[in-house]
């Protein structure tokens, strides 16, 4: 059996510009609810990753990337989670190193 690979080491999430960070969570607390805990996760600025961690019916994700392009100039990656689930995916990785906005 060939020996496993050594765990990936982590990485800090990019900084956000405050007046950034503060649309983006608008933006997720209008679409998704009030309720709404958005982690940014991306590692650059020019590649953002977010994960909307809710409780509730999902809602459709496209309307928040279509309202994030109004003021970004790329597509972000975007995961949604209900809250109480089991984290999976990217949303583990948002879940454990990200930064709450």
């Amino acid at each position: 059996m060939p020996p496993a690979k050594p765990p990936m080491p982590s990485q800090m999430p990019c900084e956000l510009a405050r007046e950034q960070a503060s649309f983006i969570r608008e933006a997720a607390q209008r679409i998704f609810g009030e309720d709404a805990v958005v982690r940014n996760y991306g590692t650059y600025p020019n590649s953002l990753a977010i994960d909307v961690e809710t409780s509730g019916v999902q809602r459709d994700v496209s309307d928040f990337i279509g309202i994030l392009l109004t003021r970004l100039d790329h597509i972000p990656a975007v995961s949604v989670t209900e809250r109480g689930t089991k984290a999976q995916g990217n949303a583990k990785v948002a879940y454990r190193q990200g930064k709450v906005l």
